[in-house]
């Protein structure tokens, strides 16, 4: 089968190597243009697009695909029968969806109608919640309102963050999309309507957004670390320099008030309800460390006050 594949973070990179090694012939990869970001404003590469120029493979980034006539026409020339797209970053027009015998088939990181949209699984997590799945659809106009081809459903493991179950996600969503192809092309799935009247939506989330309010409980502190790993992180500040949070525990003991620290070989905050354990971090302009590790010989933040 000829596929056009869109696709663009590091994830994507299994779904079109499984794509490959399934022996299906990849026309060309869409992927994200190249961006600047950090402190020294560097252009970043497409995880996906290095995969595909170590492969030979063509690659295509446009900034707004279907912005023009001429960008419908070149993705029409490939004569693809089918697109994969896979966190490509981008709503296709009506007329890229038209194109292809097969339709455009999108691998979507929820149960769907359950959260549409741009960030389901770090909403999941955020949420409490302790399943979800992936769905494998049929792109049509709307934010993933598309006719459902199929669904597997997965526990989310405890203190799991957002970056391993995506991981994970998309692995099985690899394979599911391997079998789900083969019966589309043979008219041996029946592809169902969404019942929008249960769907629930996701937004973007900004680097406001990851500011830790210690009035919270820990267990949604350590919620929102997790679903916040890696955009756009949990961070609160010590002594005027940012802290990230990268993996915490709610405990018992000890009890504090919210937000002042307590070094006992580990280190241990308060919130508004409980307690956290810090199990790694990262203080600004240094490496990131285990908690215990940042514990050892740090007796002066013994009862300081995080924010």
């Amino acid at each position: 089968m000829r596929i056009v594949f869109m696709g663009t973070p590091p994830f994507a990179t299994e779904v079109l190597d499984t794509l490959i090694s399934a022996g299906h012939s990849i026309s060309t990869v869409y992927t994200q243009p190249d961006r600047r970001s950090g402190r020294g404003r560097h252009l970043i590469t497409p995880s996906v697009k290095q995969y595909a120029i170590e492969r030979n493979l063509p690659v295509i980034q446009p900034t707004k695909l279907g912005s023009s006539s001429q960008d419908i026409e070149h993705l029409a020339s490939f004569k693809a029968d089918v697109a994969i797209v896979c966190a490509y970053g981008q709503i296709l027009p009506q007329q890229a969806l038209d194109i292809f015998e097969y339709g455009c088939v999108n691998i979507h990181p929820s149960l769907l109608p359950s959260y549409r949209g741009p960030s389901p699984v770090a909403t999941a997590i955020l949420n409490g919640e302790t399943e979800t799945g992936v769905t494998i659809m049929s792109l049509d106009a709307g934010m993933d309102t598309g006719p459902i081809f199929d669904q597997k459903r997965v526990k989310i493991q405890a203190n799991e963050s957002c970056t391993v179950l995506t991981n994970r996600l998309f692995k099985m969503g690899a394979d599911l999309l391997l079998d789900t192809l083969d019966k589309h092309i043979k008219g041996k799935i029946q592809p169902i309507k969404q019942d929008d009247s249960k769907a629930t939506y996701t937004h973007f989330f900004s680097k406001k957004d990851g500011l830790i309010n210690w009035n919270l409980g820990s267990k949604n502190i350590s919620l929102l670390v997790r679903a916040f790993n890696p955009w756009p992180g949990a961070y609160t500040f010590l002594n005027g320099k940012m802290l990230k949070i990268i993996d915490a525990l709610p405990v018992s003991y000890p009890v504090l008030n919210a937000g002042i620290i307590s070094v006992e070989k580990k280190i241990y905050v308060g919130t508004g309800e409980g307690t956290l354990q810090i199990n790694n971090v990262q203080l600004e302009g240094k490496k990131n460390t285990s908690g215990e590790d940042f514990a050892r010989g740090r007796a002066d933040i013994n009862g300081l006050s995080l924010g």
